[in-house]
């Protein structure tokens, strides 16, 4: 199995309802903001030089991309809402997951869905790594290809994120500082009413 960015969930999203950094220490960074289902505002903070989109569909889905410019990662994150909380808890993330990602499990090298906490600094958050057996040794991939698929929900109060980041190593300046943004530079912001 080839990790290329292809909605893990799409086939999820017909069943649930639209309704209701680290690279330097000095880094310079930049703020984007989504607004979500008129509930909530997610603030982006997008590491400097690397490269930023958004999206929002004529379903409402909203997503957003980024990337560095070399390319050697690439993270989308879909934002859904989730009015009934279910993702809000560790239980309700992994039961998720273990829908969503089902298909990386045969094709990886870990066999298995190895839950881990991102521990973000607002709301919660699980993810799983997937490291891509056919790709494992190979010193030179295919272009667009990559080893590596971290996976995972990160979840606020009425909406969550479902994001998968391509790497070819879970170990570069660059797959940190993605992971640091969803830490710490994935946050939720208040409404702020008109005036």
């Amino acid at each position: 199995m080839k990790f290329r960015f292809v909605a893990p969930f799409i086939v999820l999203l017909g069943a649930l309802p639209l309704e209701a950094g680290l690279v330097k220490a000095k880094s310079k960074t930049r703020e984007e903001s989504l607004l979500l289902y008129g509930q909530g505002r997610v603030s982006v903070t997008v590491p400097e030089g690397y490269v930023y989109s958004s999206n929002k569909d004529e379903r409402g889905l909203i997503t957003a991309s980024i990337h560095d410019p070399k390319e050697k990662i690439s993270l989308h994150l879909s934002f859904l809402p989730d009015p009934s909380g279910e993702c809000a808890t560790a239980r309700g993330r992994k039961e998720f997951m273990a829908e969503a990602f089902q298909r990386y499990v045969a094709g990886s090298v870990e066999q298995a869905m190895r839950f881990e906490e991102l521990e973000p600094s607002g709301g919660a958050g699980t993810y799983c790594v997937f490291t891509d057996s056919a790709l494992v040794g190979q010193t030179k991939l295919p272009p667009g290809e990559y080893r590596h698929s971290t996976t995972g929900v990160k979840a606020w109060r009425g909406y969550f994120a479902v994001f998968t980041l391509l790497s070819q190593d879970t170990t570069s300046a660059e797959y940190a500082a993605i992971m640091r943004l969803l830490r710490e530079g994935l946050t939720e912001r208040p409404l702020t009413p008109l005036r």
